[in-house]
């Protein structure tokens, strides 16, 4: 009897990608949200004459005497107010804290981005910021933090400017405004520089009690990515909440209430909380389903959208026994919010680091997904026949000098592990040293087999972690056997010895 052979089919790799798009639209979608609040671009500037001046700025801390006083009429408005002298000449112009400021924030109007120009004006801005006032320091955060580039050396230099110009004191004559500690806070954050010090001053000079619901809540959330709440008293924390609450919850709205229920989640209190933000959500609910559906994809909709999106994913896998004690109109309203079409968004570039663990999953014919949108969390590659995730952990994911996870990084793990999911962590230090593709591969092949066999892997990485020497049975036959049970918990046995033989104290008996 003849036998067919059938040949089995190889497994196919599947790796899903956004279409390529032209080199502008590329540039723009580099942008961050915070690009939507920048100033409509004006029409008189070109990206060539913008891209110029920075080049000026950066390289040789001059302008040319056109390129000056074009950018003195043209970004500010009273020059002869301020003192700024504006020459029209073809000499150069030698440029101070106030020609750095305008060329940062003609950058962020144009949206214009290099980092390594801002890397080299970073380096004058270090030697020029100790003389700069506090207003210029404010603006400077500001500016750098809108632009998207991460510079510690500058901000470390921001914040001892700034520790000198506020004195120490907890009832300072002159409170420094609200506006301008939140300013700092935000810029702070946006940096991941977490700055102890300068937070603690601030917190002493300046009117806390003073603060407006929309400021208390936007200090809330920068000291809660940046988990410093533990560094503060309770009290502090607890005002900061009252002013944001200070309305009510039944006249606040849903972004400020779920804005607020983030925070808890980012500085871990929810398990403190847990009833608050219960009631927090309770609250919500009906302004929720009184929403329609054509206004989440306007304005600040796509915004709450998520933000709900992350409040229901983390009542549902963290905090199960709240979540089923929410009121009917409460599960209704994030049930709403789960099952609507997701917002239409421009597709996000993928970065070179995905691109690349793409290209190593290909190869040892892993399929996978990349850029995958689940629920509130936009992964970086997740498999397609196994519920494991990896993250491309660049350094804008982890705290300026340090090799600690961001807030929303850990709460995005956390939440993922409890949906039952294995995280597979490609630090960027780790990935950068190993150079050539073969080990690469290696290293994504082992680290893979980690993240699925390895029970220290199912716990999320920020808690605090358990002696993985101890066991529940260790130590257990001590308490069998009382004969051979040592009479300290460090030792295991009893030394045996005569008597006899022991070496005598002259001095004692």
């Amino acid at each position: 009897m003849w036998h067919r052979l059938v040949a089995t089919p190889k497994p196919i790799c599947c790796t899903l990608r956004p279409p390529r798009l032209p080199w502008k639209r590329r540039e723009l979608l580099r942008w961050s949200s915070t690009a939507k609040d920048l100033q409509p671009v004006p029409e008189q500037w070109s990206p060539s004459a913008v891209k110029s001046v920075l080049e000026q700025v950066a390289d040789a801390g001059a302008l040319q005497g056109a390129l000056h006083a074009r950018l003195h009429n043209a970004a500010v408005s009273s020059a002869s107010e301020e003192g700024l002298a504006v020459e029209n000449t073809d000499d150069s112009v030698e440029c101070g804290m106030p020609d750095f400021l305008l060329a940062l924030e003609l950058c962020k109007t144009r949206r214009l981005r290099d980092f390594v120009l801002f890397s080299r004006l970073a380096e004058r801005l270090v030697l020029t910021v100790p003389q700069a006032s506090t207003g210029e320091l404010i603006r400077l955060s500001s500016a750098f933090a809108a632009l998207g580039a991460l510079n510690q050396p500058l901000f470390d230099t921001i914040a001892q400017t700034l520790l000198a110009a506020w004195p120490d004191g907890s009832a300072p004559e002159r409170p420094v405004l609200m506006s301008d500690t939140v300013q700092v806070a935000r810029a702070f954050a946006a940096q991941r520089s977490r700055h102890t010090e300068l937070f603690d001053r601030m917190m002493a000079v300046s009117d806390v009690p003073s603060a407006t619901p929309s400021e208390a809540l936007s200090l809330l959330h920068s000291i809660a990515f940046l988990r410093l709440d533990r560094e503060f008293p309770d009290d502090l924390w607890k005002l900061l909440e009252q002013k944001a609450l200070e309305p009510g919850l039944e006249s606040l709205g849903p972004g400020p209430l779920s804005q607020l229920c983030q925070c808890l989640f980012l500085a871990g209190r929810s398990e403190a909380q847990i009833q608050d933000i219960v009631g927090m959500v309770d609250a919500i609910a009906g302004a929720v389903l009184e929403t329609e559906d054509s206004s989440w994809s306007d304005g600040e909709g796509p915004a709450l959208h998520r933000r709900l999106l992350l409040l229901r994913s983390a009542l549902r896998y963290l905090h199960r026994e709240a979540y089923q004690e929410l009121s009917p109109n409460s599960k209704l309203a994030l049930r709403k919010v789960h099952r609507l079409d997701p917002p239409m968004r421009d597709a996000r570039p993928t970065v070179h680091f995905v691109r690349k663990l793409s290209h190593i999953l290909t190869k040892i014919k892993v399929g996978h997904f990349v850029n995958a949108e689940r629920g509130p969390f936009t992964l970086d590659a997740v498999e397609r026949d196994r519920k494991l995730i990896y993250e491309c952990n660049h350094f804008d994911r982890f705290y300026s000098g340090s090799t600690e996870k961001i807030a929303s990084s850990c709460l995005q793990e956390r939440i993922v592990k409890a949906m039952g999911y294995r995280v597979v962590q490609i630090p960027h230090w780790q990935w950068n040293k190993v150079r050539r593709n073969k080990q690469r591969i290696e290293y994504i092949r082992m680290s893979r087999y980690y993240a699925i066999k390895d029970r220290r892997e199912y716990t999320p990485r920020d808690e605090a972690p358990a002696d993985t020497a101890s066991n529940v049975f260790d130590y257990l036959g001590e308490y069998f056997f009382r004969k051979e049970r040592p009479a300290a918990s460090w030792s295991w046995f009893q030394p045996r010895y005569d008597a006899s033989k022991r070496v005598r104290n002259p001095d004692g008996p």
